[in-house]
């Protein structure tokens, strides 16, 4: 297989682009993010469909989920396959070179057009053919054992030195030729038979399940017709109900209208009742009755303060007294009263001080009388003592300076005892000489006193100071009582501006009433409580009108006046039942039950026009049995000789065992010679185990068999790549050379892996198309100048 290009409306980052590729080596060269691994994917998901990732590769763009793919087979057929991956197998078209579509030459119900080509599932395909990102090693784990089955059913076809090998494959032709194989695309007359079996015996199956089917539409029908007549009948049932219901209706709100009319005229009557207050301001009545009221309590304030003023008034005697205090402790004013009080003040202070000074000084004078004898007695017998020892004492001489001493100190303890005395006399005369002094400012002080107090015929100052508050007592008592007179004033004053008040107010709503007052404010609550009756028969008159309103609704009276005459004359009785919304109820019923009949009618005419186009395609049925009976016959015999090929064929390959092992050995020879030619000679052998596909190699220093992991990093690349082409090229031998798609395989491309993998790669791609995906301009370039067709994808868009 040969892809020759692949157009993308849209996957993944890749919208609306076109990718054309060459035989032998592509490379598709783009920096990382670019899309070469969305290129691939896109790939196997024309081949093969993305039922597994179908959200994984929608457009970012939000473009059409679609690409088209055209490659050439080994026979030379060009195929191309559309895919629109939003609708699955429904999606898929696939054309030959003339435009001719050859889907339905497929086997099964979904066409795979990789599995059909290529004689590989999608998971062989991908673990042999296609190399991801850093994954040059071929898996020996799951993937080991289709893939050995591939190769293995892929070389069936080989040399045909083998006898046996040649008795199988004419025993193949046979069976191709006479029966037809499962890859067969245009013999195949087994398979032919038994679709033709299978084709008519749906046929016949389909016949009698349309049939089956038709005897259904003629009972469906029957049912339609039923529950369309009985959707007849209970529609004009329904519209009978309907209009004695709107008869009933009618003649109910004609009898309200009379019960409204009657009630507006007694209405009416009672309000022509009331025309004496249709003028009185009755929301003036609380303002009126608030003055009333203010009134009345400025009245009881000021009989309050009037009998407070009377009690406070003085009397006769208490205004002689404050005159005769006027005259007396009143004529002296307040600084005058001061002096006169600082004046007793002193004359009490020099009073004690002097009777204090007395005492003093007499008891100073009885100590110093009384201590002047002893002294005198003490101060002579101490100097005669001193005397009498110093006379003693001199008569020794040694001890003359000692006499002499005792001698000076007796004199001078009798010298001090005098001037004590002394001293006591001199206290004595001053503290007299203080109460002297004292008793002379006591006189001046009263004096002071009774110069003012005698004028006024008041012996004592305590006197004078009792009868200054007295008057201050009085005085208050009077300003009290000129202030109750004052507050009986002006509360008389108010009671009688909230009379005028009210009298104002009074007469602006009954001018024509007079009298007292208590009798105008009882006329205004009842003119106000008349003209409220007056309002609520106003209020219920508008709420008649609004039931005139709801009666009638959008109605007129005298159509609905002559709608009843039309009922009547139509023979509608009306119904008794007033149930509210039972109007409304039966015209719901009404459109519910119109909607079923006409849903009954289109079914009815629905099933007559598929009965016509069933009839139509009723075939004969006891002719298709009878084609069926033949061809089943045909197929029998066909499989017996199947059987029989079978068995020859299976007792020879029991002898071929080794045959159909023979793909390690021819894998190891091709890609021996391979890596001979790479390695110039070195590496010249090379060991697969089949089932596990293991690959191992002969090292020339040791001549030991090693696994690729205990050699250098280098021969293992280059041998994973020669077993990846050497299987490819087995692929192409009995089935279809796969294209290899090696995105990136190597964690990096540097200038000794570009040099030492690249003649690889190339070597290999003149037996297989291969598509290199890298992000390595270097090996790109290489690439190029080795003969790749290049394709470059743009620098992912900065978000």
């Amino acid at each position: 297989m040969i892809l020759r290009s692949l157009q993308i409306g849209g996957f993944g980052r890749l919208t609306d682009r076109r990718f054309d590729f060459s035989t032998g080596l592509n490379v598709v060269y783009g920096p990382n993010e670019s899309g070469k691994s969305t290129l691939a994917a896109a790939i196997v998901a024309t081949l093969y469909g993305v039922e597994r990732k179908k959200e994984a590769w929608r457009p970012w763009s939000g473009s059409t989920y679609a690409a088209t793919l055209v490659y050439r087979l080994g026979n030379g057929e060009q195929i191309e396959v559309q895919r629109d991956f939003d609708r699955d197998a429904k999606g898929l078209r696939v054309y030959d070179r003339s435009g001719n579509e050859i889907s339905a030459k497929f086997d099964g119900p979904k066409v795979v057009p990789g599995e059909a080509h290529l004689g590989v599932p999608l998971d062989v395909f991908l673990n042999a053919a296609c190399v991801k990102q850093q994954a040059i090693a071929i898996d020996d784990g799951k993937a080991a054992g289709p893939i050995a089955a591939h190769l293995a059913r892929a070389l069936d076809g080989g040399p045909r030195e083998d006898a046996a090998l040649g008795a199988i494959a004419r025993l193949d032709d046979a069976l191709r030729t006479y029966v037809g194989s499962g890859r067969a695309r245009k013999n195949a007359p087994l398979r032919t038979l038994r679709a033709s079996a299978e084709a008519q015996s749906a046929a016949a199956g389909e016949a009698r399940t349309r049939l089956a089917a038709l005897d259904e539409l003629r009972d469906r029908m029957e049912r339609a017709a039923h529950e369309r007549e009985r959707l007849s009948a209970a529609a004009a049932e329904i519209d009978r109900r309907g209009r004695s219901v709107r008869a009933g209706a009618i003649a109910k709100r004609l009898a309200n209208l009379r019960d409204y009319r009657a009630e507006l005229a007694e209405l009416q009557a009672d309000h022509a009742a009331y025309a004496d207050v249709a003028a009185f301001p009755a929301e003036r009545e609380s303002e009126i009755e608030e003055a009333f009221y203010a009134w009345e309590s400025a009245q009881h304030a000021a009989a309050i303060a009037l009998a407070d003023a009377e009690a406070a008034r003085l009397t006769e005697a208490e205004r002689a007294e404050l005159e005769r205090r006027r005259r007396d402790a009143g004529s002296i004013d307040e600084s005058t009263f001061e002096a006169l009080a600082a004046a007793h003040g002193r004359a009490n202070a020099a009073r004690a001080a002097a009777a204090t000074a007395a005492r003093e000084a007499a008891a100073a004078r009885v100590e110093s009388s009384a201590g002047s004898p002893p002294r005198l007695a003490r101060a002579s017998a101490l100097a005669a003592v001193c005397i009498a020892i110093g006379f003693a004492i001199a008569h020794n001489w040694t001890w003359t300076s000692v006499a002499a001493a005792l001698a000076l100190i007796g004199l001078g303890a009798a010298l001090a005892q005098q001037r004590e005395g002394t001293k006591s006399d001199r206290r004595a005369a001053e503290k007299q000489g203080v109460a002297d002094d004292a008793l002379r400012a006591e006189e001046a002080a009263a004096n002071a006193v009774s110069a003012v107090l005698d004028p006024l015929g008041i012996d004592r100052f305590e006197e004078l100071a009792a009868r200054r508050g007295r008057l201050a007592e009085i005085l208050a008592r009077k300003g009290q009582a000129e202030r109750s007179a004052d507050r009986a004033r002006t509360a008389r004053l108010a009671a009688q501006a909230a009379g005028v008040r009210f009298d104002r107010l009074a007469a602006g709503v009954l001018p024509d009433v007079d009298g007292e007052r208590t009798a105008r404010k009882a006329a205004v609550n009842v003119r106000a409580a008349r003209r409220r009756e007056r309002d609520g028969i106003d209020a219920h008159l508008h709420a008649l009108e609004m039931r005139k309103s709801t009666i009638l609704g959008s109605d007129d009276e005298y159509a609905l006046e002559s709608e009843r005459a039309d009922l009547q004359r139509d023979g509608v009785e009306p119904a008794e039942d007033d149930a509210p919304g039972a109007l409304r109820m039966i015209e719901n019923e009404r459109t519910s039950i119109g909607e079923a009949l006409r849903t009954a009618r289109d079914t009815y005419a629905r099933l007559s026009g598929e009965i016509d186009a069933v009839q139509a395609q009723v075939g004969d049925l006891a002719k298709l049995d009878e084609e069926l009976a033949q061809t089943q016959t045909e197929v029998a015999r066909l499989e017996a000789f199947e059987r029989a090929v079978t068995l020859a064929k299976s007792t020879l390959e029991q002898r071929t065992g080794e045959a159909h092992q023979a793909f390690a050995r021819r894998l190891e020879d091709y890609a021996a010679a391979t890596l001979g030619a790479i390695t110039a000679g070195r590496y010249a052998e090379i060991f697969v185990d089949p089932t596990t596909l293991a690959i191992r190699v002969r090292v020339p220093e040791t001549q030991a068999i090693a696994d690729l992991d205990a050699v250098s990093a280098g021969t293992r690349d280059q041998t994973y790549l020669v077993v990846r082409f050497a299987m490819a090229r087995m692929f192409g031998e009995g089935i279809e050379t796969p294209p290899l798609l090696l995105d990136d395989p190597f964690a990096y491309w540097d200038a000794a892996r570009i040099e030492r993998c690249l003649p690889v790669i190339e070597h290999g791609a003149r037996a297989a198309q291969a598509i290199l995906f890298t992000a390595s301009r270097e090996l790109a370039d290489a690439a190029v100048r080795r003969g790749a067709h290049r394709l470059d994808l743009p620098e992912p868009a900065l978000v």
